[in-house]
């Protein structure tokens, strides 16, 4: 099969006739009244009733256009791939990321990609609500959950992962004692992400080292979606609370934290790069998402500077 007869019939189709097709083109009518004919004796079947009053396609000629149209379609998305390939990255890169994440971890990642690629500029959105991706025209934004419900029109690229672990303030374990179970936790005061509630109520699930798990239903004093907050409220002792193990790591190792149930754990936090996937990536956002792919779990791991 010669894919050229199926784009001059496409184009023969699209304009509506060889002379059309010609002035669009500028491929000759008799060139392309000729490769039609060859794929129509190809194929067996008559695809354009041709008389001297009207241009029309038969049922096969339908058919085939659509199938055409839809070739045609991927064949110039390849092409304009690899010729953005030969492009130097510029423009402006529309990201959308966690508070936390932001401060303290894209924060760091930041400077040296923008003097890797100084004719790329990043529009950075710091939020915590679920930003519309294709609606706000985001090009990647940033999510970290346990999973990630698929979203029409929206591709999800795990980047890193992060277990999330309990803590609390030694003031709040010297007033309300050391749990010694999960199911101990519903009597104490929590700090929590508002995303928690299941079923109306606020509901979190550990696992033990022998991979049961258990469901602790509890009460916070503090709704928020802002982890940071979530921590400082611990530190203060407001309510016990449950973090990414990075956030907490250092008021761990200075003993203004104590990590509740060590043995106990969360599923872990993924971190999604959720772009829309009806357009292709150009390449200022191509070279920032592997950027991002390499980078970002190093730095992760590294607890945040306070």
């Amino acid at each position: 099969m010669d894919f050229n007869d199926i784009y001059y019939f496409y184009l023969t189709a699209e304009n509506g006739g060889f002379t059309a097709a010609e002035r669009t083109s500028g491929i000759t009518k008799s060139l392309l009244s000729r490769r039609v004919a060859q794929l129509e004796e190809k194929v067996g079947v008559q695809l354009i009733q041709r008389n001297s009053r009207q241009f029309s396609l038969t049922e096969a000629g339908r058919q085939l256009y659509e199938g055409a149209i839809n070739m045609v379609a991927e064949g110039q998305s390849a092409y304009d791939s690899v010729a953005l390939l030969r492009s130097v990255p510029s423009g402006i890169v529309r990201v959308s990321c966690p508070t936390v994440l932001a401060q303290h971890h894209l924060s760091l990642l930041l400077p040296d990609f923008m003097r890797q690629y100084p004719k790329i500029s990043v529009s950075l959105d710091a939020t915590d609500r679920n930003v519309q991706v294709i609606e706000e025209r985001i090009d990647i934004a940033l999510r970290s959950k346990k999973s990630l419900d698929s979203e029409p029109g929206l591709v999800a690229r795990p980047l890193a992962a992060s277990k999330m672990i309990l803590v609390a303030s030694p003031s709040f374990i010297e007033q309300y004692g050391m749990p010694t179970h999960p199911s101990q936790l519903s009597r104490l005061p929590t700090l929590s992400d508002e995303l928690e509630r299941i079923d109306g109520e606020h509901k979190w699930e550990l696992f033990s080292p022998e991979g049961s798990s258990c469901i602790v239903k509890h009460h916070p004093r503090l709704f928020c979606l802002n982890r940071w907050i979530q921590l400082e409220s611990a530190l203060q002792g407001i309510g016990l609370g449950l973090v990414p193990s990075p956030l907490a790591t250092i008021s761990i190792e200075k003993g203004d934290l104590i990590q509740v149930l060590p043995e106990w754990t969360t599923k872990a936090q993924i971190i999604h790069a959720v772009f829309s996937k009806r357009k292709g990536m150009n390449p200022a956002t191509r070279v920032f998402l592997d950027y991002l792919i390499l980078h970002l779990p190093e730095i992760l791991k590294a607890p945040p500077f306070r």
